[in-house]
């Protein structure tokens, strides 16, 4: 399972050894269309991840980090709630935002995320279904570009693009509506034409003519209808499949860990024991990483539904505060990826992607 993205993205690092904590936020379970639109009418970006360090495991104490941002002994343990409050840019508004950034940064401490915008995941069984049954090793170099031009078009009126899942079923479009599928699919690609640059325009419209000459669209075919995501499982397993010699320490969540105990990791011959689950009250490192999270998921959100214009004013008139916070985010996350490229996992959009780096400064 983790030989492919190695190879794609030339993770090096994957076979290092860490101690890594995890947390997850705006874990929605599932998302399908209904009659009345998705069951989450607005899903924000699903994010695991948290703090790491090379083994062995340390001390976290968090006693000195309670007493510095004075939150009161009465709290159980260190939650988001607790350090700041609100939206993205308030959370970045926050001295004490700064200071937990900070606190994590002079222990030595890695950041990891794997980071998931559902609605940019639903589409892109269009792109990957072409491209596995035409088999035309020239395009599959422009499959990310591919991915974020259509997305760029379906997202553009949210309202029309449920719509259409609600029309064809999506993603179980099968065989006798996919030429209908198609054409409203060609449809809102010309109607939206001013999206794109003309190149990436006739790129995409190309691509998506060559799905009325196949036999098959192999992931919109056979499948569940109307199921968009049926759970999260899978972005924990890859995790625990691609840093195969880490220690993976997980908040317990039932539904991800009914999902693991069904299934055995080997590499080769050898069972993997290298994850374990436990509540968040006895692990620092739980805690640390469901304010880390909470805040990369807020953090993402904000970047997916800004646009590119809204992102670079933001940027201008960020205040001070916003500024360090911002910039301290961002280099925790450059000092991790220097690390361990892995510690970083996008299934976003290319132009989320730019957004992103350009709110925090890089």
């Amino acid at each position: 399972m983790r030989d492919k993205a190695i190879a794609l993205h030339g993770l090096a690092g994957a076979d290092h050894a860490y101690v890594m904590y995890y947390d997850e936020t705006n874990n929605i379970r599932r998302l399908y269309v209904r009659p009345d639109g998705l069951n989450a009418p607005e899903p924000q970006c699903f994010v695991v991840g948290g703090v790491a360090h090379p083994p062995p495991v340390r001390s976290l104490s968090l006693d000195e980090l309670r007493g510095t941002l004075r939150i009161q002994k009465s709290a159980a343990e260190l939650k988001l709630k607790h350090i700041a409050k609100g939206d993205l840019l308030e959370l970045v508004d926050n001295a004490r935002m700064e200071t937990f950034l900070a606190w994590i940064k002079d222990r030595g401490l890695f950041i990891h995320y794997s980071v998931l915008d559902p609605l940019y995941w639903s589409i892109v069984d269009v792109v990957d279904s072409i491209l596995w049954e035409h088999d035309e090793q020239v395009l599959f170099v422009h499959h990310m570009r591919l991915k974020n031009d259509l997305y760029a078009v379906l997202r553009h009126d949210y309202g029309q693009t449920v719509a259409l899942f609600q029309r064809y079923s999506y993603p179980n479009v099968g065989r006798e509506r996919r030429p209908a599928f198609i054409e409203d699919l060609l449809d809102l690609i010309q109607e939206r034409e001013a999206l794109l640059p003309p190149f990436n325009l006739k790129m995409l419209k190309g691509v998506v003519e060559i799905a009325k000459a196949l036999d098959s669209l192999p992931f919109l075919e056979d499948v569940e209808p109307n199921v968009l995501i049926d759970g999260f499982g899978p972005f924990f397993v890859e995790r625990l499949c691609l840093l195969k010699n880490a220690s993976h320490i997980l908040d317990v969540e039932e539904v991800i860990r009914e999902h693991l105990a069904g299934l055995e990791f080997r590499d080769g011959d050898d069972v993997l024991t290298h994850y374990r689950f436990a509540v968040s009250h006895d692990e620092p490192g739980i805690q640390i990483s469901d304010v880390l999270v909470g805040l990369i998921g807020k953090f993402f959100s904000f970047v997916c539904k800004t646009s590119h214009d809204e992102i670079l004013r933001t940027r201008k008139e960020l205040t001070a505060q916003q500024n360090r916070t911002l910039r301290l985010l961002g280099e925790l996350c450059g000092r991790s990826i220097s690390e361990n490229p892995v510690f970083a996992h996008y299934v976003l959009s290319l132009s989320d992607q730019q957004k992103a780096s350009e709110l925090l400064g890089d």
